[in-house]
């Protein structure tokens, strides 16, 4: 798994499970990989194209066109496929940033990590993501209407990434963060938890 901002992403999958606040995320992810890896393959394809509901022809239809999915198969019936996921991955990336931000602020863990830089980190993807892909970082609304979130010069981290003023309307995926990263990051926040419960045993 390659991530376009930090280079090569490595993990164990066999060792990856996230706490029960954020398993539904690591869920998310792994749908994400092994449906795209299914619809890629020329038998799935077939087996989906005789069925005789309309609606999931329909859907298979709108699948591939979505993509690009180019199927070539050799002579020798090696088969290649090639699909273009990127709009895939920006849509996947923003809806688990948000869900992640909305679980952990709904979780008995919020007062324990709001006023921690990592869940700040968060909290400007999240907005990010809800509002036109872009880092929206000005109050547009209430007393503290036309006013910045963040400190001029400060600095908020995570990972070899700084948020700061100056991403004002320049876009969060995959420019800024990419897919894998932020399954990182909600990894981050799965240990967190998991400590935390640790903690109070």
């Amino acid at each position: 798994m390659k991530n376009q901002k930090n280079g090569a992403v490595q993990f164990n999958v066999n060792e990856v499970n996230f706490h029960p606040v954020l398993h539904d995320i690591e869920n998310i992810f792994w749908f994400f990989i092994l449906s795209n890896k299914a619809l890629s393959h020329p038998d799935v394809q077939n087996i989906l194209k005789q069925e005789k509901d309309s609606t999931i022809l329909s859907m298979l239809k709108k699948y591939n066109e979505w993509v690009g999915l180019n199927i070539e198969i050799k002579d020798d019936g090696f088969c290649t496929s090639k699909m273009n996921i990127k709009d895939q991955m920006i849509f996947i990336g923003k809806a688990m940033a948000i869900l992640t931000y909305e679980f952990l602020s709904a979780s008995k863990y919020k007062e324990a990590i709001e006023k921690e830089e990592e869940f700040r980190f968060l909290k400007y993807i999240r907005n990010a993501a809800a509002h036109d892909n872009k880092f929206d970082l000005e109050y547009r609304f209430g007393k503290n209407k036309g006013k910045w979130m963040i400190n001029e010069g400060e600095i908020i981290k995570w990972n070899n990434m700084e948020i700061s003023r100056k991403l004002q309307d320049t876009k969060v995926f995959n420019d800024f963060i990419s897919l894998p990263s932020i399954f990182l990051l909600v990894k981050y926040f799965s240990e967190r938890l998991i400590k935390i419960d640790n903690k109070q045993k």
